[in-house]
Order: structure tokens, then C-alpha cells, then sequence
């Protein structure tokens, strides 16, 4: 029993500092790929940025005490393209940055896409197909996210007008 009691101890240890690495920020600007990125909220607050790679998806933005907060994961992230990780990002924030009655999936990756036509990481058309193809394997949701294909033509659709 002696023996199990430092095990242990060291064990909640270990364990504590692994969530407390894993959770970084507040920042309020984020370096995606090579693009500096922030975001400001409808409001005009700006947006805290937290990195967590116990998330259990690639973002997510959510409100804490009442202020504004976007969600990453690194991880997760790290299985895209730099042109979908900045796309994500941007999506997250869409949340926050649209009005209130905007404020839905759609409505989101299409603001994501426009804000990466505008930063110029978005160019030419091949590019847009080649990002937009990369969205294709990904689910549909019940909270409003548009299955793969109908998600990269809305998506297209959206940089094009």
C-alpha cells in the first residue's frame, strides 16, 4: 500500500499537468499556417482564443462568463490543408462575427471562405476546388452543417459571388 500511494500521487500528477498543458490561452490573435488571424465579435468585443487538443473536434465557439471564446484544436487541425485549417478558424469565428439572425452553419463557412478570398489566400479558382475537395468526405450534422458535397458547392458558391 505504501507503494500504490506515491504511484498514485504521481499518477494525479502527471495527469493534472497534461490537461493544464493541453489548455493555452486566452490569445486574441492566432498565427494559422503563416496567416496572423483574430477575430472581433458582432459586438465589437474582441474574441479570446483558446487552444485544447482534448477537444473533440477541430473548433468550436461558445461564450464563457458571458464573454465571446473560440475553441481549436491543434491536433485535429493538423490533418488539413493550411487552407482549411485558416478556413476553420475563420468559421469559428463567423460565429461570433455575423448577427445574431445570421448566425448558422452555412451562413458561416460561407463569411469563412469570403474572409480568405479577401486575405488573398484564396486566388484562383483551382485553388477554391482543390479546398473545396478537401470538405467533401466530411458529415453533415444535426446542428445545421450541410453534408460534404452540398457543404463544398455552397462553399464555392459563396467565394464566386
Amino acid at each position: 500500500m505504501r507503494i500504490m500511494t506515491p504511484i498514485l500521487a504521481v499518477t494525479a500528477l502527471l495527469c493534472s499537468q497534461v490537461t493544464v498543458a493541453q489548455t493555452q490561452g486566452p490569445m486574441y490573435q492566432i498565427n494559422v499556417r503563416g496567416l496572423p488571424m483574430n477575430c472581433t465579435a458582432y459586438s465589437g468585443q474582441p474574441v479570446a482564443i483558446f487552444l485544447n487538443s482534448q477537444l473533440n473536434n477541430i473548433g468550436m465557439a461558445n461564450y464563457h462568463n458571458g464573454a465571446p471564446v473560440i475553441m481549436l484544436n491543434p491536433r485535429v487541425a493538423s490533418q488539413y490543408s493550411n487552407m482549411v485549417a485558416q478556413w476553420w478558424f475563420a468559421h469559428e469565428c463567423a460565429h461570433h462575427a455575423l448577427p445574431p439572425q445570421l448566425n448558422n452553419e452555412t451562413s458561416a463557412d460561407c463569411y469563412a471562405v469570403q474572409q480568405l478570398v479577401q486575405k488573398g489566400v484564396i486566388r484562383r479558382r483551382e485553388q477554391l476546388i482543390a479546398f473545396s475537395r478537401e470538405l467533401w468526405a466530411l458529415p453533415g450534422s444535426p446542428m445545421g452543417h450541410l453534408p460534404g458535397p452540398y457543404r463544398a458547392q455552397n462553399i464555392i458558391n459563396c467565394a464566386l459571388s
